[in-house]
C-alpha cells in the first residue's frame, strides 16, 4: 500500500480519481480507504475546488457510515446532501426526497413509493425482461459493441422510464438532461458548468409540465403519484431530478461494473452461468456490493458528536463514503474478492436508514434480468477494450465498456 499523507486524504472525493480509477481494484481507490479507515476514519477535509464544498468531515468505517445513516441527530434537510455545490435538489428551494427528513419524508415516501413497492415492480418484470431481450438480441449479431449505449444505458431508461411515467417521446431528452447536469466535472457529458446548469434548468421545466400533464391524464406511475400530492413546485422539481439521477444514472453504471467485474472473474462468472435460469438474489446483492455505485452522501451534525477522538459541531458537514464502507475487512471477509455466495451481506449500495433507495427493487431486478437474458445467448464475453469511467464524485459512472461476445 502507498502511503498517502493524511493533506492528501481530501483526493477522495476528486472526480478525476475515481474518472481515472484502475479497473483491478473495482475502479475504486480501495487502498486510499484502506489506508483512511486505519488511520483517520473519522477526518476533516478542506477544499478549494469551486464546485465543492468548503470543508467536510470524511467517515470512511462501515459501522460509523451505518451509525451517522440511521442516527436522527444527522439530517439531509438542513445543507445540500453532496460535497458538491452543484445539485439538482437542495432543502429549500427545490427539496425532494433527497434531502427532507421527518415526517415530510416519511409522508412522499409512502405516497411515491406506491408505484416502486416490491409486488408492483414484480408486475413489471415480464416488461422489463422483454426490453432486455430486444436490446440483447439486436446486440449480439454485432460480435464486439459497446455495453454501455447497447445495453446498460437504454434498459433503465426505457425500463424505468415507465415506472415514473416518462412518456416514450420525451425520454431522449429527459435522460440526456440527466447526464449532463450529474456528471458536471466530465467535459464529455456537459462542455462547461453552464451546460450542464442549463441542463438541470431543462429538467426542473420539465417536471412541472408532465406533472401537470399526469393530473389531465393520470397513471400507476410515480410522476401521478407526485401529480396527486400537495407537494409545492419547487418539490415537484426536486423529486424529478432525483428520480431521473436514480433511473438513468445508478442503474446503468451498476450494469457496466457488474458486467465488468464477472469478465474478470471466470469463477464466478461460471457461477452464475450454472445458476442462469434463476440467479440468486445473494447474488446480485454481492454484484451491488462490488459496484457501490454512489461515491458518497452528506449529512449536517445537528449537535455535537465525539467520533474517535474528533470533535464533529453542531453544523458540520459529513460525507458518508459508501464504498469504502462496502470493503471494510471488519465487515467483509476478503472484501477485495468477489463472492456470489456471501450471505450476510449488509453492503451500503442502497444506503440505510430512513433515506435507503425508494428504487433499490428496481435496481436489482434490471441485474437479474439483465444477466439471465445475456448469459441465456452466450457461450462467452470477454472485454474488447479498456473499461472507460466517468469523472465524478457523487455516482461511480461507467462511460464505455467495449466487449466481445460468443452467441450460442
Amino acid at each position: 500500500m502507498c502511503a498517502v499523507s493524511q493533506l492528501d486524504f481530501r483526493q477522495v472525493l476528486d472526480p478525476a480519481l475515481y474518472g481515472n480509477g484502475d479497473p483491478a481494484t473495482f475502479g475504486l481507490p480501495l487502498d486510499l480507504y484502506d489506508q483512511m479507515r486505519t488511520e483517520m476514519p473519522c477526518v476533516k477535509l478542506q477544499f478549494d475546488h469551486p464546485l465543492l464544498v468548503e470543508e467536510a468531515w470524511c467517515i470512511t468505517r462501515h459501522e460509523d457510515i451505518s451509525a451517522i445513516d440511521t442516527d436522527g441527530r444527522f439530517l439531509a434537510s438542513i445543507n445540500i446532501p453532496l460535497v458538491t455545490k452543484f445539485a439538482p435538489v437542495d432543502p429549500v428551494e427545490r427539496p425532494g426526497i433527497f434531502c427532507q427528513d421527518g415526517e415530510v419524508h416519511t409522508r412522499r415516501r409512502i405516497e411515491l413509493g406506491r408505484a416502486l413497492r416490491p409486488a408492483a415492480v414484480k408486475r413489471l418484470e415480464e416488461k422489463f425482461r422483454a426490453i432486455a431481450i430486444e436490446l440483447i438480441e439486436q446486440a449480439l449479431p454485432k460480435g464486439t459493441f459497446d455495453f454501455i449505449p447497447e445495453i446498460a444505458q437504454p434498459l433503465p431508461a426505457r425500463a424505468v422510464g415507465d415506472v415514473l411515467g416518462v412518456p416514450d417521446e420525451d425520454r431522449p431528452q429527459f435522460y440526456k438532461w440527466a447526464d449532463s447536469f450529474l456528471s458536471p466535472f466530465d467535459e464529455r457529458y456537459a462542455d462547461d458548468l453552464m451546460q450542464a446548469f442549463e441542463a438541470l434548468i431543462g429538467i426542473w421545466d420539465y417536471g412541472l409540465r408532465v406533472v401537470e400533464r399526469k393530473r389531465r391524464e393520470p397513471g400507476d406511475d410515480v410522476l401521478t403519484m407526485l401529480a396527486d400530492s400537495d407537494a409545492s413546485d419547487g418539490e415537484i422539481q426536486g423529486n424529478v431530478a432525483t428520480f431521473a439521477a436514480g433511473a438513468a444514472d445508478t442503474t446503468k453504471a451498476v450494469l457496466g461494473h457488474v458486467l465488468h467485474s464477472l469478465m474478470r472473474d471466470e469463477e464466478q462468472m461460471a457461477w452464475l452461468r450454472e445458476r442462469v435460469e434463476d440467479i440468486p438474489a445473494i447474488a446480485v446483492q454481492e454484484l451491488l456490493r462490488c459496484a457501490s455505485p454512489v461515491v458518497h452522501k452528506a449529512r449536517t451534525a445537528t449537535e455535537d458528536y465525539e467520533l474517535h477522538g474528533q470533535q464533529i459541531k453542531a453544523g458540520d458537514m459529513v460525507a458518508l463514503m459508501m464504498p469504502s464502507g462496502n470493503f471494510d475487512p471488519v465487515v467483509f471477509d476478503s472484501p477485495r474478492s468477489m463472492d456470489l455466495e456471501r450471505d450476510p451481506n449488509p453492503h451500503l449500495a442502497f444506503g440505510g436508514g430512513p433515506h435507503k433507495c425508494i428504487g433499490r427493487h428496481i435496481g436489482a431486478l434490471e441485474v437479474k434480468i439483465v444477466l439471465e437474458e445475456l448469459l441465456r445467448r452466450t457461450r462467452d464475453i470477454r472485454p474488447a477494450g479498456a473499461i472507460s469511467y466517468v469523472k465524478g464524485n457523487l455516482t461511480r459512472g461507467v462511460y464505455s465498456l467495449p466487449i466481445t461476445v460468443v452467441p450460442i
